[in-house]
C-alpha cells in the first residue's frame, strides 16, 4: 500500500469520527430540563429543533412603540430642559501675533429644550507681549509696535445640540457627553474702540453630575478694527488705518444646571 492511500484512509477516519461526535443527543441539563425544552423566546418543532419567538423577543429586549419600528435610544440621565444654565470658564485667545491674550469671563443660558438654548456670556481679556513682540522689539531696537489690544467681549449665541451619548471612562464609569454648534454675535472692546463681532462655534459638554459638567467651546469670530499709530511720536495716536481681526477663542470651564419644579 502506497503513502497516499494510507493518507487518505486516516483522512476518513478521522472525517467519520467528527461526525459521531456531533450527532445530536438528548440529555438533561444542569437545571434538570431535557434537551429540546422550550426556552423563553423559542418554540420546539420536530425533532426537538428550536423556532425563534420574534414577537416575544421584541417584548423582552426592545423598547415598545410604533409597530413597525423598534426604539434603541435610551433616555438622557441628565435633563437640560425649561433649566438655566450658569457657567465660569477661562480660555486662550488667538488676535494678533504679537499678542498673548487670554481670558476669563462667565455665562447665563437657558435651554428651551434637550436640543436648543440661548446664552449670554461674556469675558476679560489679560494681555501681555507675545514672544514674536519681543523678538521683533530686540532685533528692530522699536520699544513698541502697532497693536491694537482687545480690553473683553460681550455677546450673545444660539445653541444647538444635535448629539449625545455616552463613553466608558477607561472600564470603570459611564460619563455622559452632549456635542453642540452655536452662532451669534457680539462686542469686542479694544484700545481704539468696541466693533460688532459675529462669530459661530462647536465645543462639547461631560457631564460629571446630573447638574454639573464641563465645556469645552472654540469659537472662530472677526471684527473689523482701528488701528492707531504708537511708533512714530510726530503721529502718536493717530488712526493708521483698519483691518480685518480673525480671532479663534478657546474657552474650558463648569457649567452648573439651574432648574425649577414643574
Amino acid at each position: 500500500m502506497d503513502s497516499s492511500k494510507k493518507v487518505s484512509r486516516i483522512v476518513h477516519f478521522l472525517l467519520l469520527s467528527l461526525l459521531g461526535l456531533t450527532q445530536p443527543a438528548l440529555a438533561a441539563d444542569s437545571s434538570g430540563k431535557a434537551a429540546g425544552t422550550a426556552t423563553p423566546g423559542f418554540s420546539t418543532g420536530a425533532a426537538g429543533a428550536e423556532k425563534v419567538n420574534v414577537d416575544t423577543i421584541k417584548e423582552k429586549y426592545w423598547a415598545r412603540g410604533n409597530e413597525s419600528e423598534l426604539g434603541v435610544v435610551q433616555n438622557r440621565l441628565y435633563s437640560k430642559e425649561f433649566k438655566f444654565e450658569l457657567a465660569t470658564f477661562g480660555g486662550l485667545v488667538s488676535s494678533d501675533p504679537f499678542l498673548s491674550v487670554k481670558s476669563a469671563g462667565l455665562s447665563l443660558g437657558f435651554h428651551f429644550s434637550e436640543y436648543w438654548a440661548v446664552h449670554a456670556f461674556g469675558w476679560r481679556s489679560f494681555v501681555a507681549p507675545s514672544s514674536a513682540q519681543i523678538a521683533f522689539q530686540e532685533w528692530s531696537g522699536e520699544p513698541r509696535v502697532n497693536t491694537n489690544e482687545p480690553r473683553a467681549f460681550m455677546g450673545a449665541e444660539v445653541t444647538a445640540s444635535p448629539l449625545y451619548g455616552k463613553l466608558s471612562l477607561v472600564g470603570k464609569k459611564i460619563i455622559y457627553y452632549d456635542m453642540h454648534i452655536s452662532a451669534g454675535a457680539g462686542m469686542t472692546r479694544t484700545e481704539s474702540g468696541s466693533f460688532l463681532t459675529p462669530f459661530f462655534g462647536i465645543g462639547q459638554q461631560v457631564y460629571m453630575t446630573q447638574w454639573m459638567s464641563l465645556r469645552l467651546d472654540y469659537r472662530p469670530m472677526w471684527y473689523r478694527e482701528t488701528i492707531k499709530e504708537k511708533i512714530n511720536p510726530q503721529t502718536y495716536g493717530t488712526i493708521k488705518g483698519q483691518r480685518i481681526n480673525w480671532t479663534h477663542a478657546v474657552t474650558f470651564g463648569a457649567t452648573f444646571l439651574v432648574g425649577f419644579p414643574k
